[in-house]
């Protein structure tokens, strides 16, 4: 490993931070969906030479930002401190175009199209035991399941997740006493080891730094070995103990969202880098972040979603 490490320590370029473009230029992001607002952060990437990983991205308060649904414009809303938002009635098929400008930098922009939602069956839900490699254990866990059908013409992503309803008592820590009953909502972590869809790496990744996690807790996966066909996820998560809560009910679903290819690539290539400790230690080739915005960067990506029924669990 050591004569490894020499070989590429060896490698001269003379590469100048100045040939990968040291200007700031707009960064839009915006997920439009079937929901009636949309919102869209514009801020100001940061120059090569003057990036540190304690710098913090400055929203663009007095951006002009134009939204389209199907070439008519909608009403923009400035929301301050670079937040943007729209309020229209959107559909599958419609075709959205994001432009924005702001003074001293190129104008950026960027095209999508809100997808089908891809129906999901009824949920089922079994106590199971998984093996939690960070303890060399195994632990309690629920499986969720529900089968969809892929669309058989279209190459499709996805990203499922689960959602839990939990009521109880809300619990006075200090004196005991009941406060009432609460009712929170909340997407629990989602553990792919049973889905193989998602679960892709192997022991020889493992061992070279590569780990499987997944941005913000987002899981996805592409229709490439299901394509027409009828499938049931298996979607794994820990058992929710409330610690402030004496639980009443605890309801889970499975929710499943159609994005974009956009969408799909822009996660893929997140995950690609913080999952890979030779990219963390500059030992592998920088790959840059997908993004479909023209003339900046970011990502401008449609989605749209499909919900199980709730199952309902008692605790014991």
């Amino acid at each position: 490993m050591a004569i490894g490490l020499l070989t590429i320590a060896s490698c001269k370029d003379d590469v100048s931070l100045n040939d990968f473009g040291n200007k700031p230029e707009l960064v839009v992001y915006a997920f439009p969906s079937t929901a009636d607002t949309t919102y869209i952060n514009v801020t100001r990437s940061l120059p090569v030479n003057k990036y540190s990983k304690d710098s913090d991205l400055v929203g663009i308060s007095n951006a002009t930002v134009t939204y389209y649904i199907n070439g008519k414009e909608q009403a923009v809303v400035n929301r301050g401190d670079g937040y943007y938002y729209v309020v229209a009635k959107q559909k599958a098929g419609d075709k959205i175009s994001i432009n924005v400008s702001a003074q001293g930098l190129p104008d950026a922009g960027g095209e999508t199209v809100i997808p089908d939602s891809v129906p999901l069956g009824t949920a089922g839900l079994n106590k199971t035991r998984i093996y939690n490699s960070d303890y060399s254990e195994m632990q309690d866990c629920y499986q969720l399941s529900a089968e969809f059908t892929d669309p058989a013409e279209t190459h499709d992503y996805y990203i499922p997740r689960i959602r839990l309803k939990c009521s109880g008592y809300n619990i006075d820590m200090e004196t005991d006493d009941t406060l009432g009953i609460d009712t929170i909502n909340f997407y629990p972590n989602v553990n792919s080891q049973n889905e193989p869809l998602i679960t892709t790496l192997s022991k020889i990744d493992a061992d070279f730094g590569f780990s499987n996690d997944n941005l913000s807790g987002l899981c996805v996966f592409n229709d490439a070995t299901i394509n027409g066909m009828t499938y049931k996820l298996h979607l794994n998560t820990e058992v929710y103990i409330p610690f402030y809560r004496q639980a009443l009910s605890q309801e889970y679903r499975i929710e499943l969202l159609h994005i974009t290819p956009e969408l799909y690539n822009f996660l893929n290539s997140l995950n690609a880098i913080s999952n890979s400790d030779f990219a963390q230690h500059g030992l592998s080739q920088i790959a840059p972040t997908a993004s479909n915005v023209h003339g900046g960067f970011g990502i401008i990506a449609g989605w749209n979603i499909s919900r199980s029924n709730y199952v309902s669990v008692t605790e014991e």
